[in-house]
């Protein structure tokens, strides 16, 4: 799915980041530059056209692309765009377990980790910090506690933070963000942003804020505020009750403007 990295690349560059590299199978290379200009790209080997990298390597080796990108960022994104596959459940916990700088984990890569019978291993054993960004419905899969019941969500997203060291990001209408020792709720956001894609530029805009040295905690905090204040403007400048994520995207700037201190 091009267009999910894609949105999560552009989140990525404008909120920040400085130098962003998007690794895509090889074959979807060429859409997702022309979606995104600003981030290079680094093509992956794969086994079918435009799906996974290969993943035929020893456990403690990984696709030559992706071991060099872990090495060189500041902070890793996997998950949006990424498919569901054997390939992709061996490929997610190998790249948790293989970095060694904080790692936003979202959409798919978050499947991937709920297939693990070994979850609590790696996470305890890995020395990245990780960031988790689950809606309801991918939480219930990493959970066990069903999306309905947000309270319940809630308390096992602290407890999860607690046993784990991890920082947890539970969408919703009052997104929750915990590192299991403090909780808080976003303010902002519209019911308008409810479209496919938001979800991959807050992975964008997250991983941007830890490159410019916020805390994981902190910069998953200060990315869900942006992220919805970017939404309101944009329904507002639109008029409209619809926000799609490039509008979304358009509207950081000002989002950012607006979130910064005054002097």
């Amino acid at each position: 799915m091009p267009g999910a990295i894609s949105l999560t690349g552009l989140g990525c560059s404008v909120s920040g980041a400085g130098l962003v590299r998007v690794a895509v199978p090889a074959s979807i290379s060429t859409i997702v530059a022309g979606h995104n200009p600003n981030a290079m790209l680094v093509p992956l080997d794969e086994h079918s056209a435009g799906s996974a990298p290969t993943i035929s390597c020893p456990d403690s080796v990984l696709p030559p692309g992706i071991h060099h990108g872990l090495h060189w960022a500041s902070c890793v994104a996997i998950g949006p765009g990424l498919g569901r596959s054997d390939s992709i459940a061996r490929l997610v916990p190998r790249v948790i377990e293989h970095s060694h700088t904080p790692i936003v984990v979202d959409a798919d890569g978050l499947n991937a980790l709920g297939t693990l019978a070994d979850l609590g291993r790696i996470l305890s054993s890995c020395d990245a910090s990780v960031i988790l960004t689950p809606h309801p419905g991918e939480w219930e899969r990493l959970s066990g506690i069903r999306a309905g019941d947000r309270a319940g969500q809630e308390k096992a997203a602290v407890d999860f933070c607690q046993q784990y060291d991890c920082v947890v990001l539970l969408k919703g209408s009052k997104t929750m963000i915990t590192d299991g020792s403090s909780v808080v709720h976003n303010s902002t956001g519209t019911p308008a942003m409810a479209t496919g894609g938001s979800g991959d530029v807050l992975t964008g805009i997250i991983t941007a804020l830890v490159c410019q040295k916020l805390s994981p905690r902190d910069a998953a905090h200060l990315g869900a505020y942006v992220h919805g204040l970017a939404g309101e403007l944009a329904e507002q400048r639109l008029g409209y009750h619809v926000v799609l994520p490039v509008e979304l995207v358009a509207s950081l700037p000002s989002a950012f403007g607006q979130a910064a201190p005054k002097n």
